[in-house]
């Protein structure tokens, strides 16, 4: 088979070239079937006098795939791809034609012909019609948005896994683990358990009686409860002793605190009230 870029004077005869178009068509009626048929009248190439002219209908879906029942009218469209071999392809491109079948308009069509014409002109030199179909039908899939499943390899389904679980971890890092109360006492009941197995391991593995320190001590272990009742009742403790402080405080009085008039009440303070 010739390969692109070669000589023009290396070129294939006509007979050359007849032999290989009537390859590819038979190599597109294996692979293609029912999705290629002969076309005629309204439906052909005006001006194909060379070849029969040949339609391939393309859908945006792939083997297997099924409309999206949710999905716009675009999954249903398709696209009739005509064409036809010209005396000399595959030195020269071959004569296209696109319609629709359904769902497509005349702009989008000439998009698509527009499309297909300027990769016929980059594939001269080697048969195109297959690649111009599949090229046919990513436009129709990018018009749908239908996007393609990816096989994944073992190797890749975990290489993801893992880059998936870095990147939770790295997120959680960022911004902390939100604490509830079942994530709480689930902290708490292995935080306990811990520490009693550091009690056994050391030869203190009787069981602490309720309040004990879990290190084995006779202190209760401060929790924000009681550190509040104590804190509470120490202060009100401060607070009464200050009150009583207070009221208990006396107070010297001078001669200078009251005038003549007041002699017997000086007399009185100083001896202690014991006039009788």
């Amino acid at each position: 088979r010739r390969r692109r870029g070669l000589p023009h004077a290396a070129a294939t005869t006509m007979t050359d070239c007849a032999e290989e178009q009537e390859m590819e068509v038979e190599a597109l009626l294996s692979i293609l079937m029912d999705d290629m048929a002969v076309v005629t009248g309204s439906e052909a190439i005006a001006g194909a006098t060379h070849a029969p002219c040949y339609q391939i209908v393309v859908s945006p879906l792939g083997d297997g795939e099924e409309e999206d029942p949710d999905g716009d009218e675009s999954q249903r469209a398709r696209l009739g791809l005509v064409f036809s071999h010209t005396l000399n392809y595959p030195e020269e491109p071959p004569l296209i034609k696109c319609r629709s079948l359904r769902g497509l308009f005349d702009a989008e069509l000439a998009a698509c012909k527009s499309m297909l014409d300027a990769l016929a002109k980059e594939s001269v030199g080697m048969p195109m019609i297959f690649d111009l179909a599949q090229a046919a039908k990513e436009w129709m899939r990018d018009r749908a948005g239908v996007v393609d499943v990816v096989e994944e390899t073992p190797e890749q389904i975990q290489r993801r896994l893992e880059e998936e679980a870095e990147a939770r971890l790295r997120a959680m890092r960022a911004t902390g683990t939100p604490v509830t109360k079942d994530s709480y006492r689930e902290w708490v009941e292995k935080f306990d358990a811990e520490r009693a197995l550091k009690r056994l391991r050391a030869g203190q593995g009787e069981p602490r009686a309720a309040g004990e320190d879990a290190d084995g001590g006779g202190e209760r272990r401060m929790t924000g409860r009681r550190y509040f009742e104590e804190r509470t009742a120490a202060q009100l403790e401060a607070d009464e002793k200050a009150e009583g402080e207070e009221e208990e405080e006396d107070f010297d009085f001078g001669d200078s605190d009251f005038d003549d008039s007041d002699e017997d009440l000086i007399e009185f303070m100083k001896g202690g009230g014991d006039d009788e």
